[in-house]
């Protein structure tokens, strides 16, 4: 099992494609063997899918890239989809399915933004980690590559003397986020 463990990992050989070999084991799970990824050098967001012997090739130019052709060899050729909650499961075949003929794709922007104040104040901030996982997950498949990031951004307001200017404020919770930015 240890040596399986180190051939996967030695076949992921820049930061990007560890970064998205652990995206696959964690989506995929044992299925995600089946998987090879490879970092080529592009002036655009783009991957490339193909049979490679037994395995699936995938490359691209950056992890967000190869997670997206990841997602749609998922969709398209196992049929299968990954919903960004983490109890919902990964249904793969028990063979992967064949890429028969090269499959490319590409960004056609370059900024994926995604998010807003809403789904940051009412939902997320009761979030565990797994799901916060499974959602960062979801938001690479999807090619995501800028999300809404507030975290600790009433203490910069408040640094900047922004926020709250009376001594005797306090602080009313996550949920109440949306209602400060004037959606509540």
């Amino acid at each position: 099992m240890f040596i399986l463990l180190l051939l996967a990992l030695s076949a992921c050989r820049s930061n990007d494609e560890k970064a998205v070999c652990a995206l696959a084991r964690r989506v995929m799970g044992p299925q995600a063997r089946g998987i090879v990824f490879e970092q080529v050098s592009a002036s655009e967001d783009s991957y490339e899918l193909r049979q490679k012997g037994n395995n699936i090739l995938i490359r691209g130019n950056n992890a967000n890239s190869m997670a997206v052709g990841l997602n749609r060899y998922i969709q398209e050729y196992c049929l299968a989809d990954v919903s960004w909650y983490h109890y919902n499961p990964v249904e793969l075949p028990s063979v992967l399915p064949p890429v028969p003929e090269p499959v490319t794709g590409k960004a056609e922007i370059p900024i994926r933004f995604f998010l807003n104040y809403c789904t940051l104040g009412y939902t997320m901030p009761w979030w565990q980690w797994e799901e916060w996982e499974r959602f960062i997950d979801w938001m690479a498949l999807n090619g995501v590559n800028m999300p809404l990031a507030i975290t600790g951004e009433e203490a910069v307001w408040l640094q900047m003397g922004w926020l709250f200017l009376s001594k005797n404020w306090t602080h009313p919770g996550a949920g109440s986020l949306p209602a400060r930015h004037g959606l509540g």
